[in-house]
């Protein structure tokens, strides 16, 4: 479904003071689940009249949420007024120019947009959306993020979340086949934008069982790279697997962990055997799980600096 990045229809409408009152909500929002407008105003530096009223635009645009049945008027900023926040930070760090409002793609937990840069060049904005959709499955998968964190917002998880992939494709972007980082800011990443088609996209009867043979062969050689690495996808699967000219990307690294931790080997040997059963259940290309395994154990353990020996 395409659907419109709806904090670029408010943004035009929005003064500095208005940027102001929207960091003063998220950053006090570390302390208060409800900020109070007193607190909002005083971060602006304005008085409490001015600050009510443009509260209460900016709650009509749907960039913050207004509460007064708790015993004072509180605000949450939306994870639009978190959209915004971000790409005003990227505007004004010459990263994008112009973001085109219509999704090029959607996954589980993020939206993801074209944006133009500066230069004219196109770029993916990845917009995380942890807590908007099945947020408590999907907070499972991500454990590894926040798991000793004591802040509860979804929009500091997306955060967290982002962060995360951009830092694993800043590591892995130099000696793999994954999408290129450019800028991170809160919940919003910034990578290049590639032409492809994602595997899941495809009908059974796009491949033959040849050309998915050897799209499999080309996932598993750079999936062994990356664990050489010392990295662990942890949700490698069809849908994370793009297609494109110059062959394969492997995306959304928002869930890898390192092969240190005690959970890797068992979540290496997930990753195997489910990519392992997309191609044989699609394209009927067997490969058998015995043969494949006993390299990326090998990997998984040179990573670590396992040798024969210990």
């Amino acid at each position: 479904m395409v659907s419109k990045l709806l904090a670029l229809e408010a943004y035009p409408n929005l003064r500095d003071l208005d940027f102001r009152i929207l960091r003063g909500v998220e950053l006090n929002m570390r302390h208060h689940r409800w900020v109070p407008l007193e607190d909002v105003a005083r971060f602006a530096r304005v008085d409490v009249e001015t600050a009510s009223f443009r509260l209460g635009k900016l709650d009509d645009w749907g960039l913050v949420v207004r509460r007064g049945d708790i015993g004072y008027i509180g605000y949450q900023l939306t994870i639009h007024g978190y959209d915004v926040l971000a790409i005003r930070a990227l505007a004004r760090k010459g990263v994008v120019e112009a973001i085109n409002p219509a999704q090029v793609g959607v996954g589980k937990d993020a939206d993801v947009y074209v944006g133009i840069t500066p230069s004219g060049e196109r770029v993916a904005v990845k917009f995380n959306r942890i807590g908007g959709r099945t947020a408590s499955r999907r907070a499972s998968y991500h454990r590894h993020v926040f798991k000793d964190k004591h802040h509860t917002s979804w929009l500091y998880v997306s955060r967290l979340i982002a962060k995360k992939e951009y830092e694993a494709l800043t590591l892995l972007s130099p000696i793999a086949r994954v999408p290129r980082p450019i800028a991170w800011n809160r919940h919003v990443v910034v990578m290049e934008f590639v032409e492809g088609t994602e595997l899941a996209e495809l009908r059974d009867t796009d491949l033959s069982r040849e050309e998915a043979g050897e799209i499999l062969e080309k996932a598993l050689e750079e999936y062994l790279k990356i664990v050489r690495f010392g990295i662990v996808h942890s949700d490698m699967s069809e849908f994370n697997i793009v297609l494109t000219e110059g062959g394969i990307l492997i995306i959304d690294w928002a869930q890898y962990i390192t092969t240190a931790h005690p959970e890797s080997y068992e979540l290496l040997k997930r990753d195997v055997t489910v990519l392992l059963n997309a191609f044989r259940r699609r394209w009927r290309v067997e490969r058998n799980f015995d043969e494949i395994w006993p390299a990326f154990e090998e990997a998984w353990r040179e990573s670590r600096g396992e040798g024969d020996g210990d």
